[in-house]
């Protein structure tokens, strides 16, 4: 949430403090996508949990049954959310990839840009990957001609692990959590239906002033869309509404949320690994840095 620091961004700040505030990366992300829904088949008798002809019934069965389909198996899920100012300008953009395997080892990808982004690794526009295994913490920065590598030790048994990345940075809370709240902020309608059982639904009007925990300043003009397997997995959902920057600037902010390859994700060692772990100092431009923060910088 912009004006609302969290303690994540403190988290992220301690795990990078063998390395610079800000460096450079990709931050283009990716659009959102666009959906064109079919027709809701006349005799479709069975949806998704929580849905209905009219739409969702009841988010927290749906949140649950989402949050069902993804626990003990592997998957990619990538978080994008963008502020824009009225006239088009970036304000912000955090983008957050989490490949997760079965085994929850996991490589995190992050990026931020914009002049509002979270601080979460340093001042934007920043990059960084993290890996771990549950016994190795790997990170890799990119700033400037440089690529630095380091081993860390994570400031308590929560941060870094793939609960804190999913929960913590890439979603508001549990998959079930972030799915009931973002969808159940609005009121719903079921606007398409596919052979197989899966349904879009969409709203175009808010349940009160807020969507999650962010306060909404236009409940006219937000909008949702969202499309869900027959067994409730909430395959990609993206969320448009205005909201205020702590400078009272009213922002355009789209958030987006999609889920991949769930039952068919592995994770294997970084092509960096060695570098990270003090092995290989790697060619000339590049660092191996040994941390073991502990505490804010």
């Amino acid at each position: 949430m912009y004006g609302d620091p969290r303690p994540v961004g403190l988290v992220l700040l301690v795990l990078l403090s063998a390395g610079c505030a800000g460096f450079g990366g990709d931050l283009t992300g990716r659009s959102a996508d666009t959906v064109t829904p079919a027709p809701v088949p006349e005799n479709a008798t069975a949806y998704p949990p929580g849905i209905g002809p009219e739409g969702v019934l009841n988010p927290g069965a749906l949140g649950e049954a989402h949050g069902d389909a993804l626990n003990g198996t592997g998957y990619v899920l990538t978080a994008n959310r963008t502020a824009r100012y009225p006239n088009g300008t970036l304000y912000s953009r955090h983008r957050v990839r989490v490949e997760l395997a079965p085994n929850r080892t996991h490589s995190v990808r992050i990026s931020t840009q914009g002049p509002g982004a979270p601080v979460l690794l340093g001042r934007p526009p920043a990059s960084a990957t993290f890996w771990s295994d549950g016994d190795r913490f790997l990170r890799r920065l990119e700033r400037d001609d440089r690529t630095i590598y380091n081993e860390y030790t994570p400031p308590d048994s929560y941060a870094g692990t793939w609960r804190y990345w999913v929960h913590d940075v890439a979603l508001d809370g549990r998959p079930a959590d972030d799915v009931t709240e973002t969808i159940g902020a609005f009121r719903t309608r079921t606007v398409g239906a596919t052979r197989d059982g899966t349904v879009t639904v969409g709203g175009t009007e808010l349940r009160d002033d807020r969507v999650g925990d962010e306060l909404v300043t236009d409940t006219a003009n937000a909008s949702l869309v969202a499309r869900v397997e027959p067994d409730g997995l909430v395959r990609f959902y993206r969320v448009t509404y205005r909201t205020d920057t702590p400078d009272e600037t009213t922002v355009h902010v789209t958030r987006t949320v999609r889920v991949e390859a769930v039952g068919n994700t592995t994770v294997g060692r970084p092509a960096w690994y060695d570098r990270a772990v003090g092995s290989d100092v790697g060619p000339a431009g590049t660092d191996s840095v040994r941390s073991t923060p502990t505490a804010p910088p």
